[in-house]
């Protein structure tokens, strides 16, 4: 992830357009999980369980546009259609120059004889304390790479937390991703709302680290992926179209929750401190 993003610092050096941008860095992650590969095959103990695919998962993870899809959502259900087309179209763009690195760089591999297989299948969840480790680092790394200080990091860290908690009850409740989603999404806006003019910390700034796990940047990929494999294939192609429908669905949910979050805790918060200021002239 780390080369690609200095391949993609290159390439922005050269004013290049970030669709190329885009498919370079790809391809320099997919280079990775082939020699990977290629190393496995050589009998080199350190890579023979190595999983190529996870590898090409979590490198492309940065050029993934999940909070895109979360925009546009937002500029939907506010009014701004042309907005939000404008912004579907860009994720669009930017997530097909990934999808078409990654397929260079596999048929480039195979070509060469180390090939590996590449699955549109998403990679399933690890333990559940293992997740809330992958959300931590997550939301610290949101927020460091957003400029933020020590307290708002700290905050983005408990929310984040928080949130992730209530998508994990809503999934083990029965419901369905887009929803569980929506469900983090509210609690994420809700609570950052209540505390974040409280602790002096900018609340979209917290709220945004904190949703960033559950965007759905991986199912946009999955299915452009799954779109251009199908080859004329209509079941393959159905699958694609349906992944990217899905995909739709968690960012209009997500989106949906953070506007109810604020919506219900703006009130919730002015009451408080209301009450908070009415104290203080008593005593």
């Amino acid at each position: 992830a780390a080369s690609a993003a200095m391949a993609q610092r290159g390439m922005a050096r050269l004013h290049m357009p970030f669709f190329f941008s885009q498919a370079v860095g790809a391809l320099v992650v997919t280079a990775f999980a082939a020699v990977t590969t290629w190393l496995g095959m050589l009998g080199v103990p350190f890579f023979v369980d190595a999983r190529p695919a996870i590898i090409v998962a979590a490198g492309i993870v940065l050029m993934l546009a999940g909070m895109s899809v979360v925009a546009a959502a937002q500029d939907a259900i506010d009014g701004f259609a042309l907005t939000a087309g404008g912004r579907m179209l860009d994720l669009a763009l930017l997530t097909l120059g990934v999808v078409i690195g990654i397929i260079g760089g596999v048929e480039l591999a195979r070509a060469l004889g180390f090939g590996f297989a590449l699955t549109n299948d998403p990679p399933g969840f690890g333990p559940l304390p293992m997740q809330a480790i992958g959300v931590v680092v997550i939301a610290v790394a949101v927020a460091v790479w957003n400029g933020a200080r020590t307290r708002t990091i700290l905050v983005s860290v408990v929310i984040a937390s928080i949130a992730w908690f209530g998508y994990s009850l809503a999934v083990a409740a029965g419901a369905g991703i887009p929803l569980a989603s929506g469900v983090g999404a509210l609690v994420a806006s809700f609570v950052g709302t209540l505390i974040a003019h409280r602790l002096h910390v900018p609340s979209i700034a917290v709220t945004t680290a904190a949703i960033v796990p559950m965007v759905p940047g991986s199912a946009v990929f999955r299915g452009l992926l799954g779109v251009m494999e199908a080859q004329g294939d209509p079941q393959l192609l159905m699958v694609g179209v349906a992944e990217l429908i899905v995909a739709g669905a968690i960012g209009i949910a997500l989106a949906s929750g953070a506007s109810l979050g604020l919506f219900l805790g703006a009130p919730l918060r002015d009451t408080l401190e209301s009450v908070v200021r009415r104290r203080g002239r008593i005593r």
